[in-house]
């Protein structure tokens, strides 16, 4: 198949800002976003819908008021402290009170995002009705067949390695004329692995080397078209015509697996440059100088701003400011090397982190890069000619915690700017 294609027909799948933004707020899954002290900082409007309660009534709060009363804080704790090691907890069955009493079953899930503030994005899928229909269906197996046939979700049944039943969106979501396409043929073979921790787990359960249940994964399908969608994937032994096989249920995620990622992109990111941003910028370096300390590797931190842009924000407008900042991060970014990091801390300021490199040579990386500052920037069509100052601070040379070393960065910022369109290195004598 044509890589090139396949990266294309992928590309398509991706929603817009503004398709997510829809989604966010007509989805019928309630999503919402938790602070690490658990609280609620963010949510969409299914929230309401499911459980009755607005954001406005929930923000900030610590004890939430639809968990449930067994529900104790200790427990609670825990599973926030399996967050912030950064373990996702996957979908699973609980209930939830609804702002009027009444108990609602949901289908709970949580992945850990742990950037900033923010510690991890919870989505609610409201399966009340399901739940009873769930129990009617245990009636008759005959009942339950129907519905298999016509779930919203593609229902597979796989026996040695073979698919020996798919329903009607199983077929569909592989992109199949009719089940005789892949009917002897095993779901493995249009699954694409981009996480190998969830090989062993696919081989395991489908194969049926272990009878085991299997945690809900989420993987990338490749269609019978070429076009690739994610999947989350649920599979586990069951009873059917008289032997034991792999049923599995697959459901289409691919825009809430990107709507994912972009909130955790917007945790992360600087909206307007497109480089990290201070909390995720100052994550990266804690965990830089946690490395430095037992591989003894040296780096240097820069900080830096424009000169005069007030000036240019001033005279020629913040639009032509704006642009102003972009170009000047891509200027950073095209001058470092793929394992340096840049960051912006606001404003015109900005951070870089060039990891594990010779102290000879952080005077050439500089000097080129300032040189590069100087030139004139194209905005808008029109030259517009602003200059840059640099502080430096040296690990290990001047301090050994990212606040004391941003702090000295900065005060060799101040320094530079004393004449501006210079370099400085930190000197305590100033």
């Amino acid at each position: 198949m044509n890589n090139s294609m396949n990266e294309h027909n992928e590309v398509d799948l991706i929603p817009t800002l503004e398709e997510y933004k829809m989604i966010w707020e007509n989805t019928n899954d309630a999503i919402f976003m938790l602070r690490k002290d658990g609280s609620i900082i963010q949510a969409n409007p299914a929230l309401y819908e499911i459980l009755g309660w607005r954001l406005e009534e929930v923000e900030g709060l610590i004890k939430i008021p639809f968990f449930m009363d067994d529900f104790t804080s200790k427990e609670h704790e825990k599973q926030l402290e399996l967050l912030k090691s950064g373990e996702s907890i996957p979908y699973f069955e609980t209930k939830r009170k609804h702002k009027d009493g009444t108990i609602k079953d949901v289908l709970a899930s949580y992945r850990a995002v742990n950037k900033g503030d923010v510690l991890a994005v919870a989505m609610y899928k409201d399966i009340t009705e399901e739940k009873k229909t769930k129990q009617m269906l245990e009636i008759t197996e005959n009942c339950y067949r129907v519905l298999v046939e016509h779930s919203p979700d593609a229902i597979l049944v796989q026996n040695n390695g073979m698919m020996t039943f798919a329903n009607i969106e199983a077929v569909k979501m592989i992109g199949a004329q009719s089940i005789d396409q892949i009917i002897g043929k095993s779901i493995l073979d249009y699954i694409e692995i981009t996480n190998p921790d969830n090989q062993n787990d696919l081989n395991r359960i489908f194969e049926q080397a272990e009878m085991v249940k299997m945690a809900p994964i989420v993987e990338r399908l490749v269609r019978l078209d070429g076009t690739k969608i994610w999947v989350e994937i649920i599979a586990l032994p069951v009873q059917f015509e008289g032997e034991v096989v792999i049923q599995a249920i697959l459901r289409d995620v691919t825009v809430r697996k990107y709507y994912e990622d972009q909130l955790t992109y917007m945790a992360t990111y600087d909206p307007m440059t497109g480089v990290i941003n201070r909390s995720a910028f100052i994550e990266e370096l804690d965990e830089t100088i946690e490395l430095a300390k037992f591989s003894k590797e040296k780096f240097a931190l820069l900080y830096l701003d424009l000169d005069k842009f007030k000036e240019v924000n001033d005279s020629l407008g913040h639009g032509v400011g704006d642009s102003l900042l972009v170009e000047f991060a891509k200027r950073m970014k095209v001058n470092v090397r793929h394992q340096d990091v840049v960051g912006r801390i606001g404003g015109d300021e900005f951070l870089i982190l060039i990891k594990d490199i010779d102290m000879e040579k952080i005077e050439g990386i500089v000097k080129r890069m300032h040189a590069s500052f100087s030139n004139p920037y194209l905005i808008h069509g029109k030259e517009v000619i602003s200059t840059s100052s640099i502080g430096i601070a040296l690990y290990p040379k001047h301090a050994n915690s990212s606040e004391k070393l941003m702090n000295i960065a900065d005060q060799a910022l101040y320094q530079a700017k004393k004449e501006r369109n210079k370099y400085k290195y930190y000197n305590e004598n100033g």
